[in-house]
């Protein structure tokens, strides 16, 4: 009995689940929703994200002993799938929990209201005669009902993809304003449930360092200082109390609530949020726990040349263990929020290794013998229909979306998917927009249940996790935002370095005099051309398309190889070097001003060959400074570049070691042509040039 409102206990096995922190908040939930179904309505919680609506509606449910059924929303469901809901939940006596309602279209939810009303005033009935289970759904045939039926529909009002619910809709449903829940409350009991003694303290300064955090730290769309990121927390303070039980419980909530959010906060933010820590938590600074086989087997990995971001370089190489030790932390904090949150997102800008991150992850936790099998699917290169499925109009026949067969499989292990995989990933590279991610909304969050408009309901395994790939959160709403983990890489974190100190490790293995001076003089270069401020400029110059360090670095590399592999092994370069060597000083010096010996020979041709490089990958975007390039190339080339044009209408000569023009021995046109008019070409310049990057950048 709640209020004036009595029902029996059902006696449905609801499972060994835990139950929420009874707070002011959620009391008066309870009531509301008790009473509209005193009043044969359903009940309507709304509010913003994170504020327990969905969740205080399925354990009302629990305390009765009744099943609550939860159905994540989309633009996708019609009015025939609607009425199989319906018609189901009035038949079994269940609750309908409709999570993000106001998401279905406007023409569906005008028929809903009908659908609704049936069942809604065939309880009615049922309240004055018992006697009376049958009713008639519409057109369809008569269908016995169960008076525990209930409709629930939680909503975010104001966020995008929204619809104002029709009048005669909302006249069914009592609503209940669920905005601000009492964390404190709930803090302090989940802390006291975690076993620590302190409780009240620690739940006190738990908040008032959110509370700070939201109102002193930049405003970034992927912060979440809300109650799902309490909850996280929470769990992670009780694993670490459960792992050391004699450390002081300051300390180790202190620990939980540095290293939990640390991996989420840019990097102009960690000064702030550390000075927040040590002022409330005083005198104390624990060291960071690491899982040590976690960072062993990621190293260990790291250095293997066969793993597969290494083996995409040119040459393949080796890493640096002690240059990756940023790249191993960020893997054992993914790791760490792995164990947490079953969706996390991984956040950075392009080229900052968002990719390598969670691979090398997956191979090191293969290596420690947790077998990991991934699926990879680009959200945004199928529409939304394509991605979850969807039913054909005409013949009513169900299609089977990317993600939803993905998911199933992993779920039931079907296709290339076992048992003997400790660990299947999902993982979504792409950008984040409402119209896809809402649909994902009961997979991100406690329910952990994909509900597709076929009414399959497919359940996240214990050993599945969701991995969002993404560059920004720009058009992310706060309840996708606070349903996952944050794992933020910063541009410098990890950087372009490693992706460079990576190729050059193949000039050492080669052990010769040539790879020996390839790799000084580039290294030299680098250090030479390539500084802070160089690369600094860069940015701030107009491109003709959006570009990142990583980008031009990667092209510097693919261009540096190309033209080291084909001086190598190209017979007119190898007698060239052959030649150079065998000659007296007095031939070599006809070869350019400053070819004294054999070994500054080569330091100019690898001069040359890094700055050709440097023009078509840093330099070829740039729309209105290739001037300033092109004095900036001339100024420290010590190969001399030509006064006339620009740099770009030179390309580097290894057998003059010297510029000269790409003008220079262009191929005629044919006047005894005699095929196709649209098969001819003219050979020009910029077709020439083209042409040989193109070459250069083919695999």
């Amino acid at each position: 009995m709640i209020a004036d409102w009595t029902t029996w206990y059902n006696y449905e096995y609801v499972g060994n689940t835990g139950r929420l922190v009874i707070t002011p908040l959620t009391d008066r939930c309870y009531i509301t929703l008790t009473q509209a179904l005193n009043l044969s309505m359903g009940g309507a919680p709304a509010g913003p994200a994170g504020t327990g609506k969905t969740e205080t509606t399925k354990d009302l449910g629990r305390a009765l002993g009744l099943q609550v059924v939860v159905f994540n929303c989309s633009p996708q469901m019609t009015y025939l799938s609607m009425a199989q809901i319906f018609m189901g939940l009035s038949q079994a006596g269940a609750w309908g929990c409709f999570d993000e309602f106001n998401r279905i279209d406007i023409s569906v939810l005008s028929v809903v209201s009908t659908q609704v009303k049936y069942c809604l005033d065939h309880i009615k009935v049922m309240k004055a005669d018992p006697s009376k289970i049958m009713f008639k759904f519409g057109d369809e045939e008569e269908i016995p009902m169960r008076i525990t039926s209930g409709f629930f529909i939680t909503m975010n009002p104001g966020y995008a993809g929204r619809t104002e619910l029709p009048e005669n809709l909302k006249a069914l449903f009592r609503s209940c304003a669920m905005v601000v829940p009492d964390i404190i409350l709930i803090c302090e009991n989940m802390l006291m449930s975690e076993g620590f003694q302190d409780a009240k303290i620690l739940s006190t300064k738990f908040m008032e360092l959110y509370t700070l955090c939201a109102s002193l730290l930049s405003k970034q769309r992927h912060y979440d200082w809300g109650l799902r990121a309490v909850k996280s927390v929470l769990r992670q303070a009780g694993q670490l109390k459960r792992a050391s039980p004699d450390d002081p419980e300051l300390l180790i909530l202190m620990r939980a609530l540095r290293d939990f959010n640390t991996p989420k906060i840019v990097i102009d933010d960690i000064p702030i949020f550390m000075g927040l820590i040590k002022d409330l938590f005083p005198g104390l600074d624990p060291e960071v726990i690491v899982d040590p086989k976690v960072k062993e087997a990621c190293e260990h990995c790291a250095r293997d040349p066969d793993y597969l971001p290494l083996k995409q370089l040119p040459g393949g190489g080796k890493m640096d263990i002690k240059i990756q030790e940023k790249y191993i932390e960020k893997c054992v904090e993914l790791y760490d929020l792995l164990t947490v949150r079953h969706s996390v997102f991984i956040i950075g800008f392009p080229g900052s290794a968002k990719s390598s991150v969670w691979q090398l992850l997956a191979r090191g936790c293969t290596h420690m013998g947790r077998i990991t099998a991934f699926e990879i699917v680009d959200p945004k290169c199928v529409s939304t229909n394509e991605l979850f499925g969807y039913m054909n109009p005409k013949t009513k026949e169900w299609r089977d979306g990317v993600l939803s067969t993905m998911m199933r499989d992993m779920s039931k292990c079907q296709g290339k998917f076992t048992q003997a995989q400790q660990y299947k990933w999902v993982v979504l590279d792409g950008d984040v927009d409402p119209m896809w991610i809402e649909s994902c909304n009961t997979v991100m969050d406690d329910n952990k249940m994909l509900t597709l408009v076929s009414q399959e309901r497919i359940p996240l395994s214990p050993a599945m996790r969701l991995i969002l790939e993404v560059s920004h959160l720009k058009y992310a709403t706060p309840a996708t935002v606070s349903r996952g983990g944050v794992l933020f890489i910063n541009e410098n974190d990890i950087g372009w370095k490693p992706h460079w100190d990576s190729w050059v490790e193949k000039f050492k293995r080669e052990k010769n005099m040539i790879s020996e001076v390839a790799y000084n003089t580039f290294m030299l270069n680098l250090a030479t051309y390539l500084d802070d401020g160089f690369i600094d400029d860069c940015k701030r110059k107009p491109t003709i398309a959006p570009m990142c360090t990583m980008a031009y670095v990667q092209s510097l590399i693919c261009i540096l190889d190309f033209c080291y592999e084909e001086f190598k092994t190209e017979k007119i370069y190898t007698d060239f070097v052959k030649k150079i060597r065998d000659q007296e000083a007095e031939t070599m010096s006809r070869l350019g001003p400053n070819a004294a010996d054999f070994d500054t020979c080569l330091k100019q041709i690898f001069e040359g060959m890094f700055v050709f490089a440097l023009t078509w990958s840093f330099g070829a975007a740039f729309t209105d400074d290739k001037i300033w390039f092109s004095g900036m190339m001339r100024n420290k080339c010590k190969v001399k570049i030509p006064e006339a044009g620009l740099i770009y209408d030179y390309r580097f000569d290894i057998l003059s070691i010297s510029w000269i023009m790409w003008s220079d021995g262009l191929a005629k046109m044919d006047p005894n042509f005699e095929g196709l008019y649209s098969n001819l070409i003219v050979p020009t310049v910029e077709t020439r040039r083209q042409s040989r990057l193109i070459e250069i950048h083919t695999p």
